[in-house]
């Protein structure tokens, strides 16, 4: 009777534990860290006005706010209802916030703070170059990632050296003073050092770091190292190229740019959904975490990965469908470069590269605000949005009902699928149930992309038992004696 008591006493203790409820952490927040990475800047020369580039922040209210952007000694001061948007659009050619050196600690990170919650959005900006990506607020951060980037030699007959300028990029920035980060690169790097070889920096709060490589650094691990590493000391990390092709098909390169999610956020379920406007396929990369992670499209196996090494998928023409893995993954897509396209076909002459991390299937949103940008070139917009069967009637777009658009996801019916096309300029999107959601826009040699929001909530909680006396198999309770379960965080 006693050893039944005790097992009950345990069981209300986890009982209660899982019945407490948590905020959904997602890209909506009041705290951001974030910076740019090299683009291809074309300076000014003879006649030309050549083609300059400009770091682009887009702020999005969810509730009235106020607050201050604050980068290289600057302060500009935001104030916005719920609905409205800020942009600060800061030219290189008047202050340089690009990273443009490789191994140099640098003093180019932006801290966006507001009293009220709010979504960023980050722009590299330039003419026939450009790429964004969502921002991760500071109680989304983590201390340990993997990076994606990419980079490939460009063998197609083109009228441009397609092989210059084009080095994938690694950047980290520190939220606090005195934090120890280790980079482990999977390529060398350019002055940082040889594949699989730490190596130790120390960074202050707001202090910048990137890495190039004529190589591709997907799999590159950054994390928090020494006495620190577990005091929370987090880190804003970004992966992406300075302007390159993806395909090898020809014209044109582009910039690409995507923080990074922390490893503790990964999941196993990832929905695929061709791209709008295009009739070149997708490169999808899929990166592990774990040793031995298999890797399945529509239950087929397609390989496995080990811990920060990656395979890719070629997705053809207009083709959707589920990406599953044995173990934690991120998973991301490339629009493939503009010559990809099938020769005249509807908006041929659109398109170029992008990157978007997904969002895996265990993380959805309920509601979200977000923006179709206004670049130079961009004609036609689009968001892909991903809902669980049997929601896709209550998903909301601009006020309007767009259940009738979504569409049975080859490979998993119980996800539909949807490919929207929308307006420049600001759009909400809900639903109860959640969505995935990713907006993007084409033009002639130029795109843009990013997730238009994510949750990132810990999908990989782990907890480990210590005791202070010996313990013989799983003997954990002494008849008669008092016995506390504590759960640290």
């Amino acid at each position: 009777m006693r050893k039944f008591y005790l097992t009950t006493i345990l069981l209300i203790i986890f009982l209660a534990k899982s019945t407490f409820s948590f905020a959904q952490l997602s890209t909506v927040g009041k705290e951001f860290w974030v910076g740019f990475m090299d683009n291809n800047r074309v300076p000014p020369s003879g006649n030309s006005n050549g083609a300059p580039d400009f770091a682009v922040l887009i702020l999005t209210a969810s509730e009235n706010s106020t607050g201050t952007i604050e980068y290289l000694g600057q302060s500009v001061s935001f104030s916005m209802t719920a609905g409205q948007q800020y942009t600060l659009r800061v030219p290189s050619e008047d202050l340089d916030l690009l990273h443009r050196n490789s191994a140099t600690t640098e003093n180019k990170g932006i801290y966006i703070s507001s009293t009220g919650k709010i979504a960023v959005h980050a722009y590299n900006e330039r003419f026939r170059s450009a790429d964004g990506t969502v921002v991760l607020p500071v109680g989304a951060l983590g201390t340990d990632y993997y990076i994606t980037s990419h980079y490939e030699t460009l063998t197609a007959d083109v009228n441009f050296n397609g092989n210059i300028n084009d080095e994938s990029t690694m950047l980290v920035i520190a939220t606090e003073d005195n934090t120890q980060i280790e980079i482990t690169t999977s390529v060398n790097t350019l002055g940082g050092g040889n594949p699989g070889v730490p190596l130790s920096i120390n960074l202050n709060r707001g202090q910048s770091y990137q890495l190039k490589a004529k190589e591709d650094m997907t799999g590159t691990r950054v994390r928090v190292i020494g006495e620190n590493a577990n005091e929370c000391k987090k880190i804003a990390v970004f992966g992406g190229n300075k302007w390159t092709s993806v395909g090898n098909c020809g014209a044109a390169n582009d910039h690409l740019f995507q923080q990074a999610y922390p490893v503790n956020t990964w999941g196993t379920s990832f929905v695929h959904v061709a791209l709008s406007g295009r009739t070149s396929g997708e490169l999808v990369k899929v990166l592990g975490s774990e040793d031995n992670t298999g890797v399945r499209v529509n239950g087929v196996s397609v390989g496995t990965v080990n811990r920060g090494t990656w395979i890719p998928i070629e997705f053809g023409i207009n083709e959707s469908g589920k990406i599953e893995t044995s173990k934690p993954s991120s998973v991301t897509v490339f629009s493939k470069s503009q010559a990809c396209n099938q020769p005249n076909s509807p908006n041929s002459n659109t398109g170029d590269p992008f990157m978007i991390t997904y969002s895996p299937s265990e993380q959805f949103l309920k509601d979200l605000t977000f923006q179709s940008l206004a670049l130079p070139s961009i004609v036609n917009h689009y968001v892909n949005i991903v809902v669980k069967a049997g929601s896709q009637n209550s998903t909301i777009l601009d006020g309007q009902n767009i259940g009738a658009l979504f569409s049975t996801l080859p490979g998993d019916s119980d996800f539909q699928y949807a490919r929207v096309n929308i307006s420049q300029g600001v759009h909400r999107l809900s639903n109860p149930e959640g969505f995935a959601a990713y907006a993007y826009g084409f033009g002639d040699l130029e795109s843009y992309g990013y997730a238009a929001g994510a949750a990132l909530d810990n999908l990989n909680f782990k907890t480990e038992s210590e005791y202070e006396f010996d313990v013989q198999g799983e003997n954990i309770a002494c008849l008669n004696q008092v016995g506390d379960w504590i759960i640290n965080s």
